[in-house]
């Protein structure tokens, strides 16, 4: 058949751009959860491709098209395409910080769909519950077929509707631009399958799951650029671009605020329990910033300034707004040493400064301004 040759044409230049990711993956130095599970979906979907090439073959007669291989190439296409599914949720789980996609029990059973899809692919040649090879040896959808649909697009659009809705959380907001990412980036692979399972010899699905890939692929990577590596929090270059943005563009009835929050003694716990538990200690520390700028009335940005110093751009109505995320950042902090978890006091002193548009300055005084309050407040902290 005519369409044979650009189908595999189309579907190995894919395999090509995949390999290409898929080996900037595996030599990479970061092996976070996230792009592990990226380089397995990336793997998964080169096979698919091929399982795709093969069936191509098959059902253009070029490697025959008995019964026996027309089931053969179905079970390889629509087996790995809800594998591939699968490991797109496990990623987008793990972008976002699920721990749960960690636990080998939860994700054994977060495959069920898989394993119930493989077995009706498998038993299909006896059963002909989801297609089958009639007398005139063309494949037909049998009673069941919509599973094999269902299943992938199952697991992209729960990835989706999940990462939407923690989007729209009003206690989401400081990480609200990665959920929006997840959530849209199945639209293109989710369209171009759906094209897909409507005609068959044309390959829709290769392009849009490509092009999702890249889109994630390159979006890991600017967060690798943009993130500090320890806290995984925004580092000062994105700060400082943030900053000088907002700086530029007064937004009506907020006030803009810096407020530098600063780890009390640090030194003190590196020297007694060593810089790995310090290092925990600025990672439990970044959760309780976090915790504190959540909320839906004001926005925020975090970042690691320093080695013991955090940042937060703050839009708010009001200074008191400002003093009381302060007041609790310390209490949040102050929490983390009765939970049992360290061995030593945590606490931090916070400085504030907020920006006079009427009367423009510098980012680097204005940083200077909050540094100063900083220092105030830890001298009446000693106090």
């Amino acid at each position: 058949m005519s369409y044979v040759y650009y189908y595999v044409e189309a579907y190995t230049a894919c395999i090509f751009l995949l390999g290409i990711i898929f080996f900037k993956i595996q030599t990479g130095v970061n092996k976070q959860i996230s792009q592990v599970y990226l380089g397995n979906l990336v793997l998964d979907l080169m096979l698919y491709f091929c399982a795709e090439i093969f069936w191509a073959l098959v059902d253009g007669g070029i490697l025959g098209n008995s019964n026996s291989m027309l089931y053969l190439s179905n079970i390889f296409t629509y087996v790995l395409i809800s594998i591939a599914a699968y490991q797109w949720f496990l990623l987008s789980e793990a972008i976002q910080g699920d721990k749960s996609v960690e636990n080998d029990p939860y994700k054994l059973l977060l495959s069920t769909p898989v394993w119930l899809s493989a077995i009706l692919c498998i038993t299909a040649y006896r059963t002909g519950l989801v297609y089958y090879v009639d007398d005139n040896g063309k494949f037909v959808n049998g009673k069941l077929y919509i599973v094999l649909i269902i299943v992938p697009f199952a697991y992209m659009i729960a990835a989706s509707v999940k990462a939407l809705g923690r989007a729209l959380s009003k206690d989401k907001y400081a990480e609200r631009s990665t959920y929006f990412m997840i959530g849209v980036f199945p639209v293109a692979p989710i369209a171009l399958g759906l094209a897909q399972s409507i005609y068959w010899r044309i390959p829709f699905l290769c392009y849009g799951a490509v092009a999702a890939i890249f889109f994630i692929y390159i979006s890991i990577q600017e967060n690798l650029i943009s993130l500090d590596p320890l806290t995984q929090i925004n580092n000062r270059n994105q700060m400082y671009k943030y900053l000088a943005k907002k700086m530029r563009a007064e937004e009506a009835g907020l006030s803009l605020f810096l407020l530098i929050v600063d780890v009390d003694k640090l030194k003190n716990i590196n020297e007694a329990y060593g810089h790995a538990e310090g290092d925990r200690a600025l990672v439990r520390l970044t959760g309780a910033i976090k915790d504190a700028c959540q909320g839906p009335r004001s926005r925020f940005f975090i970042a690691r300034y320093g080695g013991d110093e955090f940042v937060v751009v703050a839009e708010m109505a009001y200074r008191a707004e400002a003093t009381w995320l302060a007041d609790q950042i310390k209490s949040n902090v102050r929490k983390l040493s009765s939970d049992g978890k360290q061995n030593y006091p945590l606490s931090v002193s916070v400085g504030i400064a907020q920006y006079d548009y009427s009367q423009p300055i510098s980012m680097q005084a204005f940083i200077a301004r909050a540094d100063s309050d900083l220092y105030k407040q830890k001298k009446l902290g000693a106090g």
